[in-house]
């Protein structure tokens, strides 16, 4: 079957030349245990591949293949040398036509609820411009199933397929680009001597029949005759670039394993190519689709993605229930001195004295009553909002890294987020000032109670978000978040005052502060608010600052969380 390619940005006329060129690359990274000592992960490595081909990179554990594959992708730069595809270095191939460079790692990155078909699909959406005609996308859609033999399996979930049907299926969405030049780490990593022989000669048809030039990485060597080129490496040095039948006589060895055992012997293989750096050439490559498309498809999978995942969504019901309950129940026993708290006195010396002294005792404790339970929604809410965030982004690294390298916009992927832990945050905090409202009986507006509940819910959530976004592992964003809710109640500064200095350092960034304090202003036309501001040694922030400094913490917090996302991704995996 032909496939056909897409319309594309630039075009040339296809003709047979060097599409891999390197020359002298080098990578060196200190020593860890000498620091002003290098360590060279490759030692000036140059070859040439010709397009239209497909290369193994092969040798030891350790030798540098995985480097070097990621230094062609253009996902790490060199310390010296040069490398050009099709005359263009990758970085600038990464930054003007993401699509132009596919790159698979190791491990296939995919949404197990997802189906096949809904992956490609999102997939298509995401890479594809809208310029592309419908019918021309789904012609194409159908050539990419049928080029990676999943027609058989797109009704399936991901989580089901086995390994060796989820490394056709995250080839496929790096195919989904049409791009001209393919890096493969690992590809057959994992698979049974039958399933590695049918993965290579796959990619040997894929390559004859695309014109594509395919590197890959590989520590299987039975089926390197289905190859056009090898390139062996050894401590970071190029040992041999030539075809495979080549590979044994250069070594004057009878088996691939006799050269493994022997490499440590020889010294890098000489070479006398031309070193004249390439012009850049024009590629066939279009630009993925627009900010704005790409965040329709992505609020659709996030929906998809939410309700498939039931134990998220038990959590989620489980807090949203029990934590308002929680607040109820500690108020109960004292609910009717909150409620009839009264300033009047009797006329009487003796009674009038022993009533002051018993409405002491009684503000006292009232004040610390309204507090407590103000205190305690707050603290409860920012527990739910560190759960909306903490993991969201952490969980699915893999999978948006990839898609960045694809071109997907930062801005509309974490805008999805924000929108996913807002709409959390507006239906806790709603449920939570209603609830306590209804059962405690508390003065004051349901609507500025419930508007600075929601923000400090929704600063918590993006300030957890923005952890999720930086950390490397779901875990390591949890326990940031987790001990970031432990910081809030004693740096509010509600329980025992904080030093002056502290207070001013710590208190700009505690959205419990501004959430316990806004609380309390909505009781502000009420005497439960002057006797709380009586017992008090923290100052109560007027209504307006909680505002807008919570809603400071949503906004940065979001402009955070795009930054952390743009610039991880140029980070190393």
């Amino acid at each position: 079957m032909e496939t056909e390619t897409l319309l594309q940005e630039s075009v040339g006329s296809p003709v047979k030349s060097t599409a891999v060129f390197v020359r002298d690359l080098s990578l060196s990274v200190p020593n860890r245990r000498n620091k002003k000592e290098t360590k060279f992960l490759l030692d000036n490595i140059s070859f040439d591949l010709p397009e239209g081909t497909f290369t193994a990179i092969v040798g030891p554990s350790g030798c540098g293949k995985t480097t070097l594959i990621r230094l062609l992708a253009g996902l790490r730069n060199q310390t010296s040398g040069e490398v050009r595809l099709a005359g263009h270095t990758p970085g600038s191939l990464r930054a003007g036509l993401p699509l132009a460079i596919g790159y698979l790692p190791q491990f296939s990155a995919l949404h197990d609820s997802l189906t096949v078909r809904e992956t490609l699909e999102d997939a298509l959406a995401i890479r594809l411009p809208g310029s592309v005609p419908k019918a021309q996308r789904r012609q194409w859609f159908n050539s990419v199933v049928d080029l990676a033999g999943l027609s058989g399996v797109l009704d399936q979930a991901c989580e089901t397929l086995s390994g060796g049907q989820k490394r056709r299926l995250s080839l496929a969405e790096e195919l989904i680009g049409d791009p001209p030049f393919l890096f493969l780490d690992e590809l057959t990593s994992g698979l049974d001597p039958n399933a590695d022989l049918e993965m290579m000669q796959w990619m040997r048809d894929l390559v004859r029949r695309t014109g594509k030039t395919v590197v890959m990485v590989t520590h299987s060597v039975a089926n390197l005759d289905q190859c056009d080129k090898v390139l062996f490496l050894n401590a970071g040095k190029l040992l041999f670039a030539g075809a495979p039948e080549e590979f044994l006589p250069a070594f004057g060895a009878g088996s691939i394993e006799e050269i493994y055992a022997t490499a440590g012997r020889y010294d890098a293989a000489p070479y006398e190519g031309d070193q004249a750096v390439p012009e850049p050439r024009p590629l066939k490559s279009s630009r993925p689709a627009n900010a704005m498309s790409q965040f329709g498809i992505l609020m659709r999978r996030q929906v998809r993605l939410l309700f498939r995942d039931k134990g998220q969504l038990g959590l989620q019901l489980l807090l949203l229930i029990s934590f308002p309950v929680l607040v109820a129940v500690f108020a109960l026993d004292g609910l009717p001195a909150v409620q009839s708290l009264s300033l009047e006195v009797e006329t009487s010396v003796v009674e009038g004295l022993a009533e002051q002294l018993s409405y002491l005792k009684e503000s006292f404790d009232v004040a610390s009553l309204v507090q407590g339970l103000a205190m305690f929604q707050v603290i409860l809410l920012t527990l739910m909002g560190a759960n909306n965030g903490a993991r969201e982004i952490a969980k699915e690294a893999p999978i948006l890294q990839k898609e960045l390298r694809a071109g997907l916009s930062a801005f509309s992927y974490c805008t999805t987020k924000v929108i996913q832990v807002t709409l959390f945050s507006a239906i806790q905090s709603f449920w939570m000032t209603w609830f306590v409202k209804e059962m405690c009986g508390f003065p004051g507006s349901f609507a500025d109670q419930y508007m600075i509940l929601f923000l400090a819910t929704a600063a918590m959530s993006n300030t957890c978000l923005l952890f999720s976004a930086i950390s490397r592992t779901p875990e390591k964003a949890s326990l940031l978040s987790i001990y970031l809710v432990g910081l809030q109640l004693p740096l509010s500064g509600a329980v025992l005052a904080l030093p002056e200095l502290l207070r001013w350092a710590t208190q700009p960034v505690i959205a419990a502060y501004w959430g316990w304090s806004g609380y309390l202003r909505t009781l502000e036309m009420f005497r439960q608010y002057d006797v709380v501001q009586q017992a008090s040694k923290t100052e109560i922030a007027i209504s307006s600052s909680s505002v807008v400094v919570l809603s400071a913490h949503i906004i940065v917090g979001w402009m955070l969380v795009v930054f952390a996302i743009k610039r991880s991704s140029f980070r190393s995996e």
